[in-house]
């Protein structure tokens, strides 16, 4: 009778706390949890330039901006009668921003009240059937590079909407966003508006695999761009379909089956006038099998299409093969192409072979590996124009380094380089420099121009197409390696191509290719007092060719060094030397660099990184250099956090010189 009466007690105690717990949970509206910030964030721009002249001369200008701002931001969470109903995320603040902006033609002084906001209501989120609706408008102050920075105000609002299993056997999900970003820096503005609805669905078929779509549609007008010239209002459209699906099958699933199919349309419209609309098809079916642990195989066929106004190619490309493991030493592969590319402009047929072997056996004292490789192949090409055109080719020109164009054989004249959202156009000798060498045509940044350093850039451009003719052509390739325990490998490779033309007349010479390679990389571990790495690699290259033959040399040398101190970080040291002389160009290459990197968690409480690199080309016809320096700082103390970020960079192209400074401190208390 007790254990009854104790049992009937233990489950009516159980039903209350369940009650209890019920109720605390069901309410019209309970706020679970606030957090928030206060913080005060100062920011400093400065960019010089000097050019037109020798050190001391020629035209300079300065443009300076700062800002101090104190914010505060506090967010609230909370759900409305059940948490697995509505939960709210709501969220804001005020921001108090003093600016100071300076160039050659005075100085700009404002004071403004802005403010943060954000807020997201998440619907049956536990539900095969969920979604959420958000606002943000913030005001956030980005890191670009080494000592640059920009305030911009960010605007967002849409949509998420999920339909999951066990609902529908196929989840659905649909993303709706409309963003506005606006910035300004001393020399990049920012004004995007972008409209983007996504749609993703998904299908799993077990152990066979699975398969993706996804539709995206996106809608963007820019006004962005530089400050100091022109901007255009550009307007663009693309959307596109993806089906992605991967399966395996066979009775040891040892077979593996891609199949990717792409289609995607974009346009632009200027206030200049519309540019031809883009688009692009693709189909493509890779098989890959593992028929025993000596024999691999794969065939793979790739169809694309590219339509844009008077411009469009077709290609069909198949290919199939073997790899064969006679022994663990021994490794042998085979494989034949066939490949046909069509456009209106010409149309290429391209079929080949190709072999390789690869021996690996261990030494007394380390371990040797040879390799062979051999590509037989015959082309024939029939062309209706001398000429074809390329629009919208991406690049991205980081610091004063080359970046070459993916075709050759450049009309000269024909470049143009505009912004990813064609908002402005470029002037070479001004923003860009062109050089040739060889076939190949290559781009530079100007420093005083209008290009900032690693942008991304579109360039439409006309090359030859080389006429009516056909060839066969072998290329070979040997090559030894002598490793030691991975401190020490040697290496020489030896490469030959040979076309040989069988009928027309090429409007350009076939390129005869014989190149010898030698080198060797160290990388030493030393038990000294501190964990100690000295390394490097030594590089040599003589390639004798029809076009444009040249020599290379590449040194470098490394130490990485334990923090001795502290033993909380460490500090790195490495130095490098390339040399490039060409036989029919005067843009050779004669660069010295080094980088220091000095790193330390909790150093007197601060994690610290500090970095500088510098080099220098005076290969070329015009010298240039590029130093670097960046330290970036937190220290943290229970909710409090301060950061603080020093960069400058400085570089120099010929009598051009262009200096950038900047530091960004912020100190925030959480709450």
């Amino acid at each position: 009778m007790r254990s009854a009466r104790a049992g009937a007690a233990f489950v009516a105690s159980l039903a209350c706390e369940v009650a209890v717990c019920h109720a605390q949970e069901i309410a019209p509206f309970r706020i679970t949890g606030v957090e928030g910030y206060a913080a005060m964030r100062y920011v400093t721009d400065e960019l010089k330039t000097q050019s037109g002249g020798a050190a001391g001369g020629g035209v300079r200008t300065r443009q300076a901006q700062s800002s101090m701002r104190e914010e505060v931001f506090a967010m609230t969470h909370s759900y409305v009668y059940h948490p697995n109903l509505v939960t709210l995320d709501v969220g804001g603040g005020p921001i108090l921003q003093q600016g100071r902006f300076v160039n050659d033609a005075g100085t700009t002084s404002s004071q403004d009240t802005l403010y943060n906001f954000a807020a997201r209501a998440s619907f049956l989120r536990d539900k095969p059937y969920q979604g959420a609706v958000f606002f943000e408008h913030l005001n956030p102050t980005v890191s670009v590079a080494p000592g640059q920075v920009m305030t911009q105000e960010n605007e967002q609002y849409g949509l998420n909407l999920a339909l999951l299993a066990p609902v529908t056997p196929v989840p659905v999900r649909l993303d709706a966003v409309h963003s506005h970003f606006h910035g300004r820096g001393t020399d990049r503005f920012i004004d995007e508006q972008i409209d983007r609805v996504s749609l993703r669905a998904s299908r799993s078929f077990g152990a066979l695999g699975s398969t993706q779509v996804q539709y995206q549609a996106i809608q963007q007008e820019s006004q962005s761009g530089s400050p100091n010239l022109p901007i255009q209002r550009s307007n663009s459209t693309g959307q596109g379909i993806n089906i992605d699906s991967r399966f395996q099958f066979g009775s040891n699933r040892e077979y593996d089956l891609t199949n990717l199919i792409s289609r995607n349309q974009q346009t632009y419209t200027l206030e200049s006038g519309a540019l031809p609309g883009r688009t692009d098809t693709r189909v493509l079916f890779d098989v890959r099998g593992r028929h025993s642990e000596k024999l691999q195989s794969f065939a793979l066929y790739n169809y694309s299409s590219s339509v844009q106004g008077d411009l469009s190619s077709t290609l069909h490309a198949a290919s199939g093969g073997l790899t064969y493991w006679p022994t663990p030493e021994l490794a042998t592969a085979v494989s034949v192409r066939d490949e046909d590319n069509i456009t209106r402009q010409s149309t290429n047929r391209t079929q080949g072979v190709d072999g390789s072997v690869r021996y690996q056996q261990p030494l007394p004292v380390g371990e040797a590996q040879l390799n062979y490789g051999v590509r037989y192949d015959r082309r024939e090409q029939q062309a209706a124009t001398t000429t074809t055109n390329v629009i919208g080719e991406r690049i991205v020109l980081v610091g004063l380094s080359f970046s070459a164009l993916s075709r050759q054989h450049v009309v000269p004249g024909s470049i143009t380089v505009s912004n990813a959202t064609r908002t402005q156009t470029y002037m070479e000798g001004s923003d860009y420099l062109v050089t040739v060498v060889g076939t190949e045509t290559r781009l530079q940044r100007v420093i005083g121009g209008n290009i900032v350093d690693g942008q991304d850039l579109l360039v439409d451009y006309a090359f030859d197409i080389g006429g009516s003719f056909s060839y066969r052509q072998r290329d070979q390739t040997a090559s030894m390696n002598w490793s030691y325990r991975g401190f020490f490998n040697a290496y020489f490779r030896y490469f030959q191509s040979e076309p040989q033309l069988t009928s027309g007349e090429p409007t350009f010479a076939l390129n005869h290719i014989t190149s010898q390679l030698y080198g060797a990389r160290a990388d030493v571990p030393l038990k000294l007092r501190v964990e100690t790495m000295l390394g490097g690699n030594i590089e040599h290259e003589n390639r004798q060719e029809t076009i444009s033959p040249y020599r290379r040399q590449y040194e470098e040398a490394y130490a990485a060094v334990e923090d001795p101190f502290f033993s909380s970080g460490n500090f790195r040291l490495g130095l490098r030397r390339s040399r490039v002389e060409y036989t029919n160009s005067a843009q050779g290459v004669n660069l010295r660099g080094y980088d220091v990197r000095f790193w330390s968690r909790r150093f007197f409480g601060i994690d610290l990184i500090a970095e500088a690199s510098h080099e220098t080309d005076n290969g070329g016809t015009v010298p240039r250099s590029r130093a670097v320096f960046s330290v970036k700082t937190l220290w943290s103390y229970r909710k409090l956090k301060v950061t603080f970020d020093l960069g400058r960079t400085r570089e120099t192209q010929g009598f051009s010189e262009r200096s950038r400074s900047g530091a960004h401190l912020l100190v925030r208390r959480d709450f």
